[in-house]
């Protein structure tokens, strides 16, 4: 978006050339401020029926120090468990590569052909610590859809231009889909009713979905929020909810989804509008999508992973393979 045209999320004015190269998101501090106490006012509002917890709570609001000790604390411990773990695996594999004089070695990573087991696990461990900085996909459609697929009936739908995409019938993100924790950030605008997402899409049939709905055009709070899951290509928990928005046709909104376990989180320009929780799918990426007698342009796309050192110990893990049959072994002296 050109700089003359941003705008501030709390007062909806212009944001001054200068401003911008400090923030490109807020007019001034202390609309900012403002803007940070409105979300966690809803945050709070939204306790009761939501059943947030402390953990929750701290994560959002970003607010005391002590909260970032106590993350990094964890996130210490975190890392201290995978290499005791890593240490383990290394030795039962490396007693279990050596031929013993008598009887027989058990392994427990199946065989996959000759491979040094220094390097397996060297691999193995180097994939369980993150990078320090969350991996993140982008995409501003330069290229076209090449990473975007749908069903092929509906291949040449999307329809692409000055940067700008109106999606049609649903399309998945292709490098989003083996990701299950991630922050989904997009940009986009309302031409006729809504904008519509998905998520945690592991094919055009399994995925939830969300819809930002103008419920009537004019002022005052005029926006309401439907999500609902499909499963096997049919719509299953449909729930609309009042938003206390006010949306516009014709202006950019930047959406945020948090997709963490089996909670979601859904902010609008920075203010927190719906927190719900669902265990039917656990695995899958993102995509947009419009129903019929709807329109919307969508300009970019980020996508970043957050899954954790003990998700990916988890994972790892499925490597691991418990013998069913004792046969071959000594018997017992």
């Amino acid at each position: 978006m050109a700089t003359g045209n941003m705008v501030c999320l709390y007062c909806r004015k212009k944001i001054g050339l200068l401003r911008s190269v400090r923030d490109r998101s807020f007019c001034c501090g202390d609309h900012r401020r403002k803007q940070a106490r409105r979300s966690a006012r809803v945050l709070r509002e939204a306790e009761d029926p939501y059943g947030f917890d402390e953990v929750t709570w701290r994560a959002l609001t970003q607010g005391k120090a002590e909260d970032n000790n106590e993350r990094r604390s964890s996130f210490g411990a975190s890392i201290l468990f995978a290499v005791a773990v890593v240490a383990v695996l290394l030795a039962v594999s490396q007693r279990s590569t050596v031929a013993p004089s008598a009887g027989h070695g058990i392994s427990m990573v199946p065989n996959r052909g000759p491979q040094d087991p220094q390097a397996r696990f060297g691999g193995f461990f180097s994939n369980l610590i993150p990078t320090t900085a969350a991996r993140t996909l982008h995409e501003d459609f330069q290229s076209g859809f090449a990473n975007w697929e749908g069903l092929r009936s509906a291949a040449s739908e999307w329809k692409l231009a000055e940067g700008e995409v109106r999606p049609t019938s649903l399309r998945l993100w292709k490098p989003s889909t083996s990701l299950a924790n991630y922050d989904l950030e997009f940009m986009g605008q309302i031409e006729r009713k809504s904008l519509d997402w998905a998520f945690r899409a592991s094919d055009v049939h399994n995925y939830y979905a969300t819809k930002l709905i103008m419920t009537r055009p004019g002022g005052l709070p005029n926006a309401g929020l439907i999500r609902y899951v499909v499963l096997d290509g049919r719509e299953r928990e449909r729930v609309e909810l009042p938003l206390p928005l006010t949306i516009e046709r014709g202006v950019d909104y930047r959406v945020n989804v948090s997709v963490r376990g089996n909670r979601f989180l859904t902010s609008v320009n920075g203010q927190l509008v719906s927190s719900w929780t669902d265990n039917l799918l656990s695995r899958g990426g993102v995509g947009f999508f419009s129903d019929s007698g709807e329109s919307a342009l969508l300009k970019w796309v980020n996508v970043s992973e957050r899954d954790s050192v003990l998700a990916r110990i988890t994972s790892h893990f499925s490597l691991i393979t418990v013998p069913t049959s004792m046969a071959g072994l000594p018997p017992a002296q």
